[in-house]
């Protein structure tokens, strides 16, 4: 980690993730999911819109974790708060060749303070399904599977 070095900033810096949000969504595209539709026309200014909205307007944590000399963003982490109090991790990514680092560790440990410190009620992070892998990464944080929640897709007949 010695080479690397982590901002915190808000909504206001929400734009710098967009190359690795892109890269997330491709990831979620490429699993085995009946929502693959909804992934290949999701666009980041949807999801900034979206997350602006769900944190009204700004209550939200950023986490960068950037290369020193280059100043290259190699991972990201989006957590909000509702206005109901509730927080949500609602997005990490790393870059493939840094997983592995404990980035990602980093990432949570910090969005998970900025939580405790503005006092929210519950705290959740949502997986999509083919994204499995995730789930132990999350249970290390404590986060356990309290509910599946099923969806039709939008061309499903009936």
């Amino acid at each position: 980690m010695a080479n690397i070095v982590f901002i915190e900033t808000g909504a206001f810096d929400l734009d710098l993730i967009q190359q690795l949000w892109e890269k997330l969504n491709d990831h979620h595209r490429k699993q085995k999911s009946d929502f693959k539709e909804h992934y290949e026309n999701f666009t980041f200014p949807e999801r900034a819109e979206a997350l602006l909205k769900k944190s009204l307007d700004g209550d939200m944590h950023i986490g960068r974790a950037e290369e020193k000399k280059t100043g290259l963003l190699v991972a990201y982490c989006i957590t909000t708060i509702s206005p109901d109090n509730e927080g949500e991790i609602d997005s990490i990514y790393v870059e493939e060749e840094y997983r592995g680092h404990g980035f990602g560790d980093e990432l949570i440990k910090r969005s998970l303070e900025w939580m405790d410190k503005k006092g929210v009620k519950k705290k959740t992070v949502r997986v999509a399904v083919g994204n499995q892998d995730a789930m132990s990464f999350y249970e290390r944080y404590g986060f356990l599977p309290r509910s599946i929640t099923l969806e039709q897709t939008a061309n499903q007949e009936r």
